[in-house]
């Protein structure tokens, strides 16, 4: 199936649909005009426009059957290919039903002269034939004949010449004779009946299989990409594999689902990169596995798009079959443990030791590391997430107002070359610059990139997949593990792995201190209202709100001030 191109909007602002003919189609549906949507361009307009796609698409998947189907019909023989017999079966035929159709016309008390006429002129034109006189009349309704019935055929060959005696000599014993005794009184002679036309084999609907049901599910997700898309993608990339994309819906069982479940937490946490390089399922699933997905990754990537997928599947393909199948009750059967990656909080010897040891303190002076410096003193002051932090464009990202300075979080503005923004709650949040931010110029930083033309938060980092954090978060990791701060052998929440620590160091730290964070890490308390939310996150006032209870969050450190270069 082609691509969902969208819609074209003119010069008039209304949004339009063009039709798309495929190449091999063009003689077969000719040009399709637009069709004026009624709309401006707007996202009523855009889902007008699929209905007209779907629709389209399934005209153009009909004349592809149609014209399949035409392509496997038989084709007539040519007639040199015939046999004496053939063309004698077929001229009868043919003067069988002179005698059928003059039957019929005095049943239904035709005009006897137009009768007559009509027995004259093919009684001379047979005639003419059998005496010797000329073949050319009935040639030339024999070869209208031969024309109808789509046999190839050549005036000048045998064979033609053949089935025109053939034909003059049916004439007058199945048509002829029979028609002077009936248009004389003498007889009311009944024709001979049709002969039976052979059965047409019942048409099969092509059987529809798992591959084909994902396929499309897919294309429909793809149209409105978020950054669950590709958890979605390899849900059921890894569904049709297991199970079998040829599979057909009608033959899907429950246990089957079930099975699925309690297999892929089994699997290597890594399954996506290896099956990507070409090992299989069956493989993985045979070999060791040092470990496994986590509880959360199996509810949230697997259990939930999957139990999406199928109920969507049974709407839509339930009249082919498509069976009710659930994933509710389908707990997880790995060996991790709910919550062991969660992060604690960074005490103040750690502190202590992170930016006040000599390797910070280098990293303060080297030119190069500005994701290895500011990344981690923002994530202290802000308790942001890393991928927030690292998205920052400073074109459009942060600002002043009031003589406050701030950082935009939001999915929605500009964002860098190369870069897909994402916001976990999915909502904008302005956070103001903690004093000691300020102190340390970043501010400055952030002016230098956007007079520099800089587009995102360290340009010299290396972008991962549309993510600006995974590459510098690693590298953070490793800064860990030099300073001996990294642990994930402690019991689930109590490890320290990698930038999200500060996250749970910001916020902890400010919860000893009585200081609601809401504001600043994006979380909405229970009771407030999404209109309450959503007005105090973006008001003049609520910035200088959050600015006063930020103040109050402090570190008993002392973070070294980057070199000014």
């Amino acid at each position: 199936m082609p691509a969902w191109r969208g819609y074209h909007t003119k010069t008039d602002g209304r949004a339009y649909f063009r039709f798309y003919i495929p190449t091999d189609l063009k003689d077969h549906l000719g040009p399709y005009p637009m069709v004026n949507l009624g709309l401006k361009k707007s996202k009523a307009a855009e889902r007008l426009a699929l209905m007209h796609y779907i629709a389209f698409q399934g005209l153009i998947e009909d004349k592809r059957a149609e014209l399949a189907a035409e392509a496997l019909k038989p084709r007539p023989h040519p007639l040199s290919e015939y046999t004496e017999e053939q063309r004698g079966a077929f001229a009868t035929q043919l003067a069988q039903g002179f005698n059928r159709e003059q039957h019929k016309a005095l049943r239904a008390f035709a005009p006897r002269a137009d009768l007559l006429d009509f027995h004259d002129l093919l009684t001379q034109i047979a005639g003419d034939v059998l005496s010797g006189v000329g073949p050319e009349g009935l040639a030339n309704v024999t070869a209208l004949f031969l024309t109808a019935a789509g046999i190839p055929h050549k005036r000048e060959e045998p064979a033609f010449r053949s089935l025109v005696f053939e034909f003059a000599t049916a004439m007058d014993t199945e048509f002829i004779k029979p028609s002077t005794r009936r248009l004389h009184g003498r007889e009311a002679v009944t024709p001979p009946p049709l002969p039976e036309a052979p059965t047409a084999p019942a048409k099969v609907a092509p059987m529809l299989t798992l591959g084909t049901v994902i396929r499309d599910y897919l294309e429909v997700i793809r149209r409105s990409p978020n950054g669950y898309t590709r958890k979605v993608v390899r849900c059921l990339q890894l569904f049709g594999a297991m199970l079998g994309e040829q599979t057909p819906v009608s033959q899907l069982r429950q246990k089957q689902v079930t099975a699925f479940l309690h297999d892929i937490c089994c699997l290597p946490s890594d399954w996506a990169l290896r099956f990507d390089h070409g090992e299989s399922i069956a493989k993985m699933m045979a070999g060791e596995v040092e470990e496994v997905m986590a509880p959360r990754t199996y509810s949230q990537s697997y259990q939930a798009p999957l139990k999406k997928f199928l109920a969507a599947s049974r709407r839509d393909h339930g009249d082919d079959g498509f069976p009710e199948l659930v994933t509710e009750g389908i707990g997880y059967s790995g060996d991790r443990v709910s919550g062991e990656d969660v992060q604690r909080d960074l005490t103040t010897a750690e502190l202590k030791r992170l930016f006040e040891g000599s390797e910070f303190a280098a990293i303060a002076g080297n030119h190069g590391a500005d994701a290895a410096y500011w990344m981690p003193v923002i994530g202290l002051y802000t308790g942001a997430r890393p991928r927030e932090i690292c998205q920052l464009n400073p074109q459009c990202d942060w600002g002043q107002e009031d003589g406050i300075y701030f950082l935009l979080f939001d999915k929605y503005t500009a964002a860098g070359k190369g870069v897909k923004k994402s916001v976990k709650t999915g909502e904008a949040r302005r956070v103001p610059m903690h004093s000691k931010l300020v102190r340390l110029g970043l501010p400055a930083y952030l002016e230098r990139l956007k007079t520099n033309g800089a587009d995102r938060m360290f340009p010299g980092a290396r972008i991962k997949k549309g993510n600006p954090f995974e590459v510098a978060g690693e590298a953070f990791t490793e800064f860990l593990k030099v300073l001996d701060l990294y642990d994930n052998t402690a019991p689930p929440g109590r490890r320290v792995l990698g930038m999200y620590v500060f996250r749970k160091t910001f916020i902890t730290y400010a919860g000893n201190q009585g200081i609601p964070t809401f504001g600043m890490t994006g979380h909405k308390p229970e009771h407030m209202t999404q209109v309450q939310w959503k007005s105090y996150r973006m008001s003049p006032a609520a910035l200088k709100l959050v600015q006063t209870d930020l103040e109050r969050v402090t570190f008993p450190i002392v973070i070294s001030n980057r070199s000014t270069f």
